[in-house]
């Protein structure tokens, strides 16, 4: 009884914000922004769209996505301060309309434009929902909070991985597909409507910021590790894309397509806790190495191996670490300039943009002329291994670093 007695405690602990949080990542990021990697098979098979086509579709979100990783900076600066509530209130209905969008067209400018606004409004979202359930973690001396919340990335990627897998199943085709991916965003919003845009009572006390250490307040220029935090949304994205399509492509890996979509969401929904826990022991550098090595080996698997279970172990492999390299690289990001947090978070999430933004028309351009997405793998796992050797060298950096400090 004392360990069911302990995980009730655990769970006890967790505000209720946290799980509203988590919907909304999984509303943002699995359902607006990633449904369509299970969808994208069926819009080549019965929507004219192309491979090509496939890969700049991707990258318009992408871009989107860049774009707005900038606005919360630029509206500081501009003495804009919108009110991260009503701004997630809005951005939520955005979502609905521009997923709902997407059945209602074959034209691919009206799919570029959809695609490109879905990115943007899932940045906002997951800028505001995270700002918010962070400062209630805060008051409620919560940390496990954070691993809640981005825990919903992984939820919505399975959500959305089970609903068009059993929406095949009833032969809906992909309008059907995308209607589905509205009508999941449309669950999941009273939930985050009931507690992360609900008024904070009057009175709550906001915990104030903690004064750097004089160690901490020395600027720092981590440009090694957001170079490699770039190269590692490179080795994501691809998989990340492509990987149902790349079963689709196959026959006798076809049946596999939308459940090893599953498998990579329900993969990464500890796996940011996990790896936290882990870079608290074995250090942040040594975490990530090991997340690279892992992510690199998972995403080349279908390559070396044709097979089902290697399918599928990809699947689980790049699930398990893309959002636990989030995780541990943009805390160590903060740890670096914890003076200029925002900015420094920007800088890492345009990096990381940057990167999704060059792998999947390079990856759809080599399978349109090769037949498969075999090289467009086998780039995204060697950008991962150049990304160990980015990482090498941060920790060099660092070692210097303290040697001087130490003089």
């Amino acid at each position: 009884m004392r360990p069911v007695q302990c995980r009730v405690r655990w769970l006890l602990s967790i505000p209720l914000i946290a799980f509203g949080g988590a919907a909304a990542m999984a509303l943002a990021m699995g359902v607006a922004r990633f449904s369509y990697t299970p969808i994208l098979p069926f819009m080549v098979r019965d929507a004219g769209l192309s491979t090509e086509d496939s890969g700049y579709l991707a990258t318009l979100n992408f871009i989107g996505y860049l774009v707005a990783s900038m606005w919360p900076i630029f509206a500081r600066r501009m003495g804009y301060t919108p009110g991260p509530k009503t701004t997630l209130r809005w951005c939520m209905v955005a979502a609905l309309l521009v997923t709902a969008g997407m059945a209602l067209t074959t034209s691919f400018a009206w799919w570029a434009v959809l695609r490109f606004v879905s990115g943007m409004i899932s940045l906002l979202i997951m800028v505001y929902a995270t700002a918010i359930v962070m400062d209630a973690a805060a008051r409620a001396h919560s940390p496990m909070a954070a691993g809640v919340h981005y825990s919903g990335v992984g939820l919505g990627i399975a959500l959305s991985g089970l609903t068009v897998g059993q929406l095949e199943l009833l032969q809906v085709g992909w309008r059907g597909l995308w209607l589905g991916a509205a009508g999941l965003i449309l669950v999941l919003m009273p939930l985050v409507f009931a507690t992360v845009t609900q008024r904070r009572p009057a009175g709550a006390a906001v915990a104030p910021p903690s004064a750097p250490s004089a160690a901490a307040a020395k600027p720092h220029h981590p440009a090694w590790l957001i170079a490699a935090y770039a190269l590692a949304g490179i080795g994501f994205i691809v998989s990340g894309t492509f990987l149902p399509l790349i079963a689709k492509q196959q026959p006798h890996l076809a049946d596999y397509a939308a459940f090893t979509w599953v498998l990579l969401g329900v993969a990464s929904i500890p796996s940011n806790v996990f790896w936290a826990w882990v870079a608290a022991r074995i250090g942040t550098t040594a975490a990530l190495i090991v997340q690279y090595a892992l992510q690199a080996a998972g995403v080349v698997l279908p390559v070396l191996f044709d097979a089902p279970w290697a399918l599928m172990l990809s699947g689980i492999i790049v699930g398990a670490t893309f959002m636990g390299i989030v995780t541990v690289a943009t805390a160590a990001a903060r740890d670096l300039a914890p003076h200029r947090t925002p900015e420094i978070i920007a800088i890492m999430t345009a990096a990381y943009s940057v990167g999704q933004i060059v792998g999947p028309p390079l990856a759809s351009e080599l399978a349109a002329r090769s037949g498969n997405f075999n090289q467009g793998l086998m780039i995204a796992s060697a950008a991962l291994v150049l990304g160990i050797v980015f990482l090498l060298l941060d920790a060099r950096r660092a070692t210097a670093a303290q040697r001087q400090m130490g003089r």
